[in-house]
């Protein structure tokens, strides 16, 4: 059983990271771009990160329920607790920096435009 929680887990920190993933390598790219050209584009990825963003608070509540039934003390529980804090850091990221950046968008300027 905690095997099969273990992937599960795994799966959903995955399916989690992928987003933040693909944001740190589509920077370069992103700065290149014009303001116009920043604010035309952004609009494509809404429908795919909100699909993948889904899988966020899932992980978190997964890797809960891994730290709790994980017997404590051991590599095990330190290691899926420094993952939570991970997850739990990611969102703190994406909600502090990353969502007033989008939500503003239109106004910021890109790439030194």
């Amino acid at each position: 059983m905690l095997d099969v929680l273990q992937v599960l887990t795994v799966i959903l920190v995955v399916l989690a990271m992928v987003p933040a993933l693909a944001h740190a390598l589509e920077l370069p790219g992103k700065l290149r771009l014009t303001k116009d050209a920043y604010v035309a584009v952004q609009p494509i990825y809404y429908p795919g990160f909100t699909i993948a963003g889904m899988a966020e608070p899932v992980a978190i509540i997964f890797t809960i329920i891994l730290l709790v039934l994980t017997p404590r003390g051991s590599a095990d529980f330190w290691l899926t607790l420094v993952a939570l804090l991970g997850l739990i850091g990611m969102q703190a990221v994406y909600w502090l920096f990353t969502h007033p950046v989008n939500k503003f968008g239109a106004s910021v300027s890109v790439g030194g435009y």
